[in-house]
């Protein structure tokens, strides 16, 4: 097991991106920058072993929650090594822990970390080493570093630091110089650069459509030019600025407050346009042929007509009552699991977490082990289990789901591995709304999906309920097609009895149409009139196909006895 004992700063420039392991079982020690994404064997410089270090001391987790509990309780001083008076750290509630030996020197700064308005954990720094910084209780997936502040301060324009004090310390500069009517709102990102595109991606919709101008402020280094590059790809109308030293704080420490504030408040420059590319840039990397999409479907037909699955692509099922919708969920998220080795996240709010886990099972192993009627396989259940362990996140919720929390969400679980999302039912998200209200709110998630997707370079899949037809077809009728062969695509008529599913009946269907790359329809026909086999045969039928527009389909048919829908 391996013990992440503190994060360093690294030759690129990241300032916090070396992050120093240490092996319990073999003593090693070694490091990783997540910032340039590379290996360092001797991150100290040396070779040493785990005895050599002092590791992190280990807690229970009461004893971590008695840590938090007391955090708010500390008191706010002075620091003089960050120039920061305590009136500048108040502003952002840090806290600072003071030496046991005299009970006044600073000895540690504790910066909060928010989750949808609350304080969820704490970054932790050493003030004589200020490199040395480790984390309490959760910080994963956090708010920027002052975003509760920004969103309440009215500003009109809005600053996002790299460093934590740099925030704190920008924000001191225009107490400083800057009149109080123009005072912006400051952030920083929460971990520095390694978390710019899932931060900012996170915030993205609520800046856009708040700040009137949006500024990074991050270090004049290699790792942040490259936040930059990487920020203006999620907020392509901010500009950014260069300091007279590395960082704000740093400008602070050396006496430079007012040149600092002059560079932000008018030297602030549109960087080179990075989403303008030239075609003769692309001309070598586009001669390579076009490969395959990094996922497969679990039907072959699929497959040969859309290429596989690529990231950055929302894909749209829609299905009538009980067609199947949850079964192909289920069908398609163990595929991933089985045949890729990908995580998956399930956010199902109309099924609970224990039967959801259950179906998977049963899905990777062709087994039923949520019927109590079926001998339960112990031994098949176990397999599973074995197959799944952490590839399956699911949603801590039951009958309620919100689309600011669920976002929050999907990005903490692309945080933790998860490649595919999947949405069932997209509906449930404006359950309440009256008609003309759901579609607007569908029309923004919609487009917020797409963007998600690109992004964090994973595929979502959005499954819908229907718009019930509203007409029918006669028995007589629906018997001769059925001599014929005929039994789905039997025009308006409902869904369960062979109805056409079309694209517009998919509630906000025009802004989904505009967004998706693949539509697919669920089509089915439960007759009582027919048998088995034609009742439990369905057809998913290529709706939208935006990469190659394919308008094809291809057959299933689900096995009751080994909960799998198998390809005909």
């Amino acid at each position: 097991m391996s013990i992440t004992v503190q994060k360093l700063p690294h030759h690129c420039g990241s300032r916090q991106g070396l992050q120093v392991f240490a092996d319990e079982e073999t003593g090693k020690v070694n490091g990783f920058c997540f910032s340039c994404k590379t290996f360092v064997a001797n991150p100290y410089g040396k070779e040493v072993s785990i005895n050599d270090i002092e590791l992190p001391e280990s807690k229970s987790e009461k004893e971590l929650q008695e840590e938090l509990a007391e955090i708010p309780g500390l008191t706010t001083v002075d620091t003089p090594t960050r120039k920061l008076r305590a009136s500048d750290l108040e502003e952002y509630n840090v806290k600072t822990a003071l030496s046991e030996e005299d009970g006044k020197t600073p000895t540690h700064m504790y910066f909060p970390i928010t989750k949808e308005g609350k304080t969820s954990g704490y970054y932790v720094k050493t003030l004589s080493s200020p490199s040395h910084q480790w984390s309490i209780g959760d910080v994963k997936s956090g708010d920027l570093f002052g975003w509760d502040k920004a969103r309440s301060s009215g500003a009109y324009k809005l600053i996002i630091t790299e460093g934590l004090e740099d925030a704190i310390a920008l924000n001191k500069i225009y107490h400083r110089y800057g009149k109080e009517e123009y005072q912006p709102a400051i952030v920083s990102l929460p971990n520095g650069v390694m978390s710019v595109r899932k931060s900012l991606t996170k915030h993205s919709e609520y800046i856009r459509n708040t700040f009137k101008e949006v500024v990074f402020c991050f270090d004049d280094d290699e790792a942040g030019h490259k936040a930059v590059e990487e920020g203006m790809l999620i907020l392509p109308q901010a500009k950014s600025v260069t300091l007279p030293f590395k960082d704000a704080n740093e400008c602070v420490i050396k006496g430079a407050m007012n040149q600092a504030y002059k560079a932000v408040s008018y030297n602030a420059v549109k960087p080179k346009n990075t989403r303008l590319i030239f075609g003769q840039d692309l001309h070598e990397a586009a001669r390579e042929p076009t490969p395959y999409g990094e996922l497969t479907w679990p039907y072959s037909k699929l497959n040969k007509l859309l290429r596989g699955i690529r990231y950055g692509e929302t894909i749209y099922i829609g299905a009538g009552v009980k067609q199947g919708k949850s079964e192909l969920v289920n069908d398609i998220g163990a595929h991933f699991i089985r045949e890729h080795g990908v995580p998956v996240f399930m956010a199902k709010p109309e099924e609970e977490n224990k039967k959801t886990y259950r179906l998977v099972c049963g899905k990777l192993v062709g087994r039923v082990f949520h019927d109590p009627d079926v001998e339960f396989d112990y031994e098949a259940y176990d397999k599973a289990g074995e197959m799944i362990k952490d590839k399956l996140m699911m949603i801590n919720l039951y009958q309620h789901m919100g689309w600011s929390s669920l976002k929050d969400d999907i990005v903490a679980a692309a945080h933790h591995g998860a490649k595919a999302v999947f949405i069932d039912p997209i509906t449930n998200l404006t359950s309440g709304m009256n008609p003309s209200d759901a579609n607007t709110k569908l029309q923004e998630i919609a487009r917020d999906l797409s963007t998600i997707a690109k992004d964090l370079s994973i595929v979502i899949f959005i499954f819908c309920h229907l718009k019930a037809p509203e007409g029918n077809i006669s028995k007589d009728v629906r018997l001769k097609k059925y001599r014929d062969k005929q039994y789905v695509g039997l025009g308006n008529c409902p869904h369960e009895k062979g109805g056409d599913v079309l694209s517009n009946q998919f509630s906000g269907s025009r802004a989904m149409m505009q967004s998706c790359n693949l539509m697919l329809g669920l089509e089915g026909n439960r007759d009582e009139e027919l048998p088995e086999e034609i009742r439990n045969t369905r057809w998913l039928r290529i709706l939208e196909d935006r990469e190659f527009g394919n308008s094809d389909s291809t057959r299933l048919y689900w096995n009751k006895n080994t909960t799998q829908f198998k390809e005909i």
